[in-house]
């Protein structure tokens, strides 16, 4: 199977996650690695992290990244420029993701909570509650949360902020019927629980 193939069955298994306050202190860590500045540039667009806290302490950390088209599209341009794939192979990558983007409202989070036990968000009966509220105020339940395991060398390439040691990786996702009713606000995404609550806000796409 061509490296990008691996890639886009994992990109829509897995996915990437990041932190606007830490995104800009990876731009040296992936100029080194291959990864170009105006990819990290976009995800840093897209992506939102805050914490949860009790009595001063870390309760939560969560990192998450919405897979806009924008982002979808220069991460196909930034793969396509690493592994040097010819133009049939890149528009089958974009074909894929395309696909996938009409059918879903694709979130990629990271979760650091210091009660390991208490990092279930993709459980039955999990501590944690997520949902998406719309430009309407609407609220929405995802229709999967999948654990990403194991983290692959590209997801952790691409998305240089998942550090599998300390915390979890997850895929989220809503139906993309869902975009007929966002209305004129950001998206909303909320993690909540008796843990504490982090809400973070998107642009439309």
């Amino acid at each position: 199977m061509k490296p990008w193939g691996r890639l886009v069955i994992g990109a829509l298994c897995l996915v990437g996650i990041s932190a606007c306050s830490q995104v800009q202190g990876y731009l040296d860590v992936v100029s080194d690695k291959g990864i170009s500045k105006s990819y990290v540039q976009e995800l840093k667009r897209w992506t939102r992290s805050q914490k949860a806290y009790s009595r001063f302490e870390t309760k939560a950390h969560i990192e998450a990244t919405l897979r806009s088209h924008d982002f979808n599209r220069s991460y196909v341009e930034e793969y396509s420029r690493i592994y040097q794939l010819n133009t049939d192979e890149r528009k089958k990558m974009e074909v894929t993701l395309t696909a996938a983007a009409s059918e879903f409202t694709e979130f990629i989070f990271y979760a650091y909570v210091p009660n390991k036990m208490e990092n279930d968000f993709d459980r039955r009966g999990s501590v944690w509650s997520i949902f998406l509220v719309n430009g309407k105020g609407e609220k929405i339940a995802p229709i999967e949360v999948k654990r990403l395991d194991p983290v692959t060398p590209v997801v952790a390439e691409f998305f240089p902020y998942i550090n599998p040691y300390y915390g979890v990786a997850y895929r989220l996702l809503f139906s993309q019927q869902l975009k007929d009713g966002h209305g004129d606000g950001p998206l909303k995404l909320v993690f909540t629980s008796v843990i504490g609550k982090v809400d973070l806000a998107f642009e439309r796409q």
